[in-house]
């Protein structure tokens, strides 16, 4: 899978912020030994930072992929001004993906295995590394942690969902060492196997949370139970969903909860379970996450609201989310500005990246409960009521006392609102099987061909083809239906 050699990965990653992409697919004239690298705990740690920043990057969760469940789903839309969609990004809002031009997808998919590649480093090597034992656990947990996290990421948007074909249907290859080279697809069953095991190997190792300010901008032990949450979401098991939800809604609690009057995105808020850290060394700038939804300063603005999206924000007496609207650059107040820059350089993304937060536990317990598990009904009202009463000056009126399909329909809509530009959006829709209806007058202004608004969830098109090149080079299997 295109693996850079592991000395250049190491010498890329130890210089860290402010290398450029060049760099690391040129030879170097003098190489550092690999052995002194792989066999010290300080350098490995130094390499697993440097994989947060790969995280980070504008080919994986610092907009690509954020960006694309935006678009994708039925809440935001391009508008073409000044800056207008890169092609790339219209053949994905038109569902127009193919083997040869996936849009986004081969860079996700190159960036998201740079990162396995490195984590494999790491993985493969801490136990023999020169160190404390303390500093190799929570390293090891970290790296496990991340690993099982982009796997995930990959197997969502690469993959067709649970709720589709199962455990049988096809999966990714899993490579789990920094030598080996894989080009065999595993199952999805495998594949959830694999990523449940990483993170639950990683809750295992990593100590408890301090809480400290600025702790989560770090995979902790809590923030992989609420991955797990996530993953366990994602595959229709809704007990386990539950159970982890609830183990840290028990760690937190309603109190850390953002309210009416207090529903701001700073960095570290009192919700943040994992969020990755962007400082004026790592900031994307007008290409980073926050340039793509606000124009202000000189950001490209160039994805706003639906009219559907507005109107949902507009349902509950001062919804503090309806606040994060502002003017766009068609003049109305469709921008939704979640993510707002630091004064204090950086560019304008510079702000930090939430992956997790509170909010989001609260809706997978409310979800899985309404599937079955646990209390069922009632449960699920009780979760989601304490969220909506954080979100509204008059809970009495909007009080969920639905069950049934009516429930989890309305689930979904919260989802919607509390987890907009979060990387939710479309998976949502796949993942349950929904389909994808966007309404003609909605999408104006775009460029797009309007007969191809619309999409079946079980459409290939829902999910990214493996990259042509990767096909070609490997021989990889092609995902059903490309």
């Amino acid at each position: 899978m295109r693996i850079l050699k592991n000395t250049l990965v190491i010498l890329g990653l130890l210089s860290l912020q402010g290398c450029s992409e060049d760099v690391l697919t040129q030879t170097p004239d003098h190489v550092i030994s690999e052995k002194l690298v792989l066999n010290s705990v300080e350098k490995l740690d130094k390499l697993l930072t440097g994989t947060y920043n790969e995280v980070s990057r504008g080919a994986y969760l610092g907009r690509v992929l954020y960006k694309r469940a935006a678009v994708k789903g039925t809440d935001f839309r391009f508008v073409k001004t000044t800056f207008n969609p890169r092609e790339y990004e219209l053949i994905e809002y038109k569902y127009e993906e193919s083997a040869n031009n996936s849009g986004s997808g081969e860079a996700l998919w190159r960036q998201s295995f740079k990162a396995i590649n490195n984590l494999n480093l790491i993985i493969n090597n801490i136990d023999a590394a020169e160190g404390s034992d303390a500093a190799k656990q929570e390293i090891r947990g970290e790296a496990l942690g991340l690993r099982g996290m982009v796997y995930f990421d990959l197997a969502r948007t690469f993959a067709y969902p649970w709720i589709k074909g199962g455990a049988s249907a096809q999966g990714l290859p899993l490579k789990l060492s920094s030598e080996e080279v894989v080009v065999e697809r595993s199952t999805l069953g495998e594949t959830y196997d694999q990523i449940l095991l990483d993170l639950q190997t990683a809750h295992d190792v990593l100590p408890a949370n301090t809480w400290e300010q600025g702790s989560t901008q770090y995979l902790t032990k809590t923030g992989v139970k609420a991955l797990m949450a996530r993953v366990y979401l994602y595959k229709q098991d809704w007990a386990n969903a539950l159970k982890y939800a609830e183990e840290v809604i028990a760690a937190r609690g309603e109190s850390n909860l953002m309210g009416v009057n207090s529903y701001v995105f700073s960095d570290y808020n009192s919700e943040s379970l994992f969020e990755l850290s962007i400082t004026s060394q790592n900031s994307l700038g007008s290409n980073g996450l926050g340039a793509q939804f606000d124009m202000k300063n000189g950001g490209q603005g160039d994805v706003i609201a639906t009219e559907t999206f507005v109107n949902l924000l507009g349902a509950y007496e001062n919804d503090p989310r309806a606040a994060l609207l502002e003017e766009d650059k068609e003049g109305t107040q469709q921008a939704f500005v979640k993510y707002n820059n630091r004064s204090d350089g950086g560019g304008l993304s510079a702000h930090n990246i939430p992956v997790l937060r509170l909010s989001e536990m609260y809706l997978i317990a409310a979800e899985a409960a309404a599937h079955g598990a646990g209390g069922g009904d009632t449960a699920a009202q009780d979760y989601l009521n304490t969220l909506i009463e954080n979100r509204t000056t008059d809970f009495t009126a909007h009080q969920v006392t639905e069950t049934g399909d009516a429930l989890k329909a309305r689930i979904a809509e919260e989802r919607r609102r509390e987890l907009a530009l979060e990387g939710h959006g479309v998976y949502d829709y796949i993942r349950r099987g929904v389909d994808i209806i966007r309404p003609v007058d909605e999408h104006v202004n775009t460029g797009v061909d309007a007969a191809n608004l619309d999409i079946a969830a079980t459409d290939n098109r829902t999910i990214y083809p493996i990259p042509a090149s990767e096909v070609e080079a490997s021989g990889m299997e092609q995902t059903d239906g490309y």
